[in-house]
């Protein structure tokens, strides 16, 4: 048996991959990616979402998030299949810190990014909504994100609630999305209209990547 942190991969699952996963936000797409895996069943993939301890439990930065991988790789042993990804949001840091981390991914192979363009609950609505549709003033209303109401929550957020009839960071009906992640791959790729730059310039997300490295191959 070959062991990986508290994961131990047995000997007839020698071919199973790793995908590791480290994200910026502490809640919202660690309950996406337990629900995708629940839903996933894939006995060739295992998941493992790593957590910030306390003291950096409000540390989101790319940078950071990169770091994790990267001690993790350290500390374990990683086979040329295993998969290390980077789940960011654009909206508050800056082209240099994103080019920071991209530069890694396309030097590293084992690594990968999978960056929403403005944040991650754009690839949560893509399970309902085929974005790529809407007109050019919503799809501007979307990528600009602004906030704005009583808890001052951002655009996208108040629209991932109105299709799911509640949502919080801490708290959403993920299982109710993961079964139309077939539909947010197709209204993903649908967005990326260049798929050749290292992450979405304008509305989009590289969620999708993700998601099918997740999914068993049809």
């Amino acid at each position: 048996m070959k062991r990986y942190g508290n994961y131990t991969r047995k000997e007839e699952t020698l071919d199973s991959r790793l995908v590791i996963i480290a994200a910026e936000g502490e809640c919202t797409e660690k309950i996406y990616f337990e629900a995708l895996r629940g839903y996933a069943h894939n006995s060739r993939v295992h998941i493992k979402i790593l957590e910030r301890d306390e003291e950096n439990k409000h540390n989101s930065s790319p940078e950071y998030v990169l770091g994790q991988l990267t001690q993790y790789k350290s500390e374990n042993p990683i086979e040329q299949d295993d998969e290390l990804w980077l789940v960011i949001d654009k909206d508050r840091w800056t082209d240099k810190s994103i080019r920071i981390v991209a530069q890694h991914c396309a030097q590293d192979p084992i690594y990968h990014l999978a960056l929403s363009n403005p944040c991650f609950e754009l690839w949560l609505i893509l399970h309902k909504l085929d974005v790529s549709l809407e007109s050019e003033e919503e799809k501007a209303k979307m990528f600009e994100n602004k906030k704005s109401g009583r808890n001052g929550d951002t655009y996208l957020k108040r629209k991932v609630r109105a299709l799911l009839g509640s949502y919080s960071e801490a708290h959403y009906a993920a299982d109710q999305l993961v079964i139309h992640v077939a539909d947010a791959i197709t209204h993903a790729e649908a967005l990326d209209g260049h798929k050749r730059a290292r992450w979405p310039q304008g509305l989009g997300t590289r969620v999708y990547k993700l998601a099918q490295s997740i999914l068993p191959k049809s």
